[in-house]
């Protein structure tokens, strides 16, 4: 698999891409009662249900873990949701999820075979298999979360970027840009990065258009703004301040793409015990971890090789649409949510899909000798991780210690 099949989608690429896709479509979909279901999720549900039983579409949504309500679309979209597939249990509700993401690595696909500059497609249709199988991917991509909705109209909205020299592209990058916000908070912050980058970039827009779209995705904003504004203000917490010093953001950010750091789902033990799979016949044969170790080595060597070429850099100077939208994403995005003085969690960087992998795809790309086989063997450590991640918990019904907690189908059991 060169940089030419993968233009031409040769046959080898064509089959690569619709293995990927439906081994990421059975990830998603299998074990559906396996899902997580605690506070958040109780919470979506039952508010999804409210709005199919009285109709009422609630202004505001869930507190947030900084302390502040949500926007009302947070809890919208699992409304209608809701009304699509009307949903009799929870599993239920999360495999619109599951669907909505599956649709989101569909429209990857096509966004990366007939839109995306021929250049940039490899990278492009790397990262498309790679958030397929994922384990992050694969977890976020399961939940009742409305930051798990995200993937679908994040897609939409690079779509819509891209064709930001035009009317209706800047109409629905402004309206999509403050949409994402209201489903997460996260989203403000990349849409934030992209618009800055953007204007400092190219000074010749449709800004009118992508006004009227901005000004039309806020107006479900408004009753926040009014809580916002009327919300008692405390004095500034100053031990906030030590955010600024933790560069979590790109932490996440390479651990993510790389598909490691589960830990954030698992407790200490189990994440270690999680390490001693496949089980054959009840022994540990230590095949994730050894996989851990293969992505730790195989990134590094994606480095030094980018670096030996003297080709290792952000991508600031990078005028292609596909640099410019990492340098917005990557950098700016990760320095203004870094000044927030937020405390930046892991789920926070799902509103970069697909950035991240193709940032890795990228950079992986930059070798034309092994970077093809540096990504294929990242592409199986994860397919396999995410696996034996389903597996695990599934046998162990959870994790009733850590994030994860005990599955739906044996809460009470």
């Amino acid at each position: 698999m060169n940089d030419s099949s993968a233009n031409s989608l040769g046959k080898s690429w064509r089959f690569f891409l619709c293995l990927a896709l439906l081994a990421g479509a059975a990830l998603r979909l299998s074990f559906p009662g396996d899902i997580e279901y605690k506070g958040d999720e109780r919470y979506m549900f039952e508010a999804a249900q409210s709005i199919d039983r009285y109709g009422v579409w609630p202004h505001l949504g869930m507190i947030s873990g900084v302390g502040v309500a949500n926007p009302g679309l947070s809890v919208w979209v699992f409304g209608v949701l809701y009304q699509l597939i009307h949903p009799v249990t929870p599993p239920d509700l999360s495999r619109g999820v599951e669907i909505l993401n599956i649709a989101a690595l569909l429209l990857l696909a096509f966004f990366s075979l007939r839109i995306i500059q021929e250049a940039e497609r490899p990278a492009w249709l790397w990262a498309t298999v790679l958030a397929a199988v994922n384990p992050f991917a694969v977890l976020f991509h399961r939940k009742i979360w409305a930051q798990d909705t995200l993937p679908l109209f994040c897609v939409l909205f690079w779509i819509a970027w891209h064709y930001r020299g035009k009317r209706l592209g800047a109409f629905g990058w402004g309206l999509i840009g403050i949409c994402l916000g209201q489903i997460h908070m996260s989203g403000f912050f990349l849409a934030g990065g992209v618009f800055l980058w953007t204007v400092y970039r190219e000074r010749r827009l449709q800004w009118v258009s992508w006004l009227a779209g901005s000004l039309a995705g806020a107006v479900p904003l408004l009753p926040w703004l009014q809580y916002m504004a009327a919300k008692p203000r405390g004095g500034f917490d100053w031990t906030s301040l030590k955010w600024i010093l933790y560069p979590k953001y790109w932490f996440y950010w390479v651990t993510d793409s790389l598909g490691m750091g589960l830990n954030y789902s698992l407790k200490t033990h189990e994440f270690m015990d999680l390490m001693r799979y496949p089980l054959i016949g009840g022994v540990g044969t230590y095949l994730v971890g050894i996989l851990h170790v293969l992505v730790i080595a195989i990134g590094i060597l994606i480095v030094l090789s980018a670096k030996k070429g003297g080709r290792l850099s952000w991508g600031m100077g990078d005028s292609t649409d596909t640099g410019m939208a990492l340098a917005s994403v990557f950098v700016v995005a990760g320095i203004l949510i870094t000044l927030s003085c937020a405390q930046v969690m892991r789920h926070y960087l799902i509103v970069t899909f697909p950035l991240e992998w193709v940032w890795l795809s990228r950079l992986g790309l930059l070798d034309r000798r092994w970077g093809q086989r540096y990504l294929l063997a990242i592409w199986v450590t994860q397919l396999v991780t995410s696996i034996c991640f389903l597996t695990y918990i599934h046998v162990n019904h959870g994790d009733p210690l850590g994030d994860y907690g005990v599955t739906y189908d044996f809460q009470g059991k």
